[in-house]
């Protein structure tokens, strides 16, 4: 799946793909740098996760916090990985031990130490706003 590169992209990446009841949802993402875009993966289910995303987005921060619909959902939950591209170069950056060296985050309460897990970052899909705060 390729990277969309518009605001719109959210509501738009979703809208293609065949699903029974669609629902949208606010997305709200804290802590965002001036430079780099801000890369989204969203998975619907465990079996999918960091494997199959359903939706993936590339977005132009405009400001410290970035607010845009996913809309598609059809599912009870979604789980979002999300980091920001300081650099341009596609990919998110880690130091020698692996550690990210770029702004990352998730939904739900990922773990700030070890890789997050769809147990942790999944989140209801009910109309409510889905908030991530990228690391420093």
């Amino acid at each position: 799946m390729t990277w969309l590169t518009s605001s719109c992209a959210a509501a738009i990446a979703l809208a293609a793909i065949p699903v029974h009841a669609q629902t949208c949802a606010p997305i709200e993402v804290r802590n965002v740098r001036s430079e780099g875009m801000v890369m989204v993966a969203a998975y619907a289910s465990a079996d999918d996760y960091n494997k199959n995303p359903l939706a993936r987005m590339q977005l132009r921060p405009d400001g410290g916090t970035l607010n845009f619909p996913l809309c598609g959902l059809s599912g009870p939950a979604v789980a979002l990985t999300l980091f920001q591209d300081t650099n341009g170069n596609g990919q998110l950056d880690r130091n020698l031990l692996g550690i990210p060296s770029e702004p990352w985050g998730a939904s739900g309460q990922p773990s700030a130490f070890e890789a997050p897990k769809w147990q942790t970052t999944q989140v209801p899909v009910n109309g409510s706003t889905i908030v991530v705060k990228l690391s420093q």
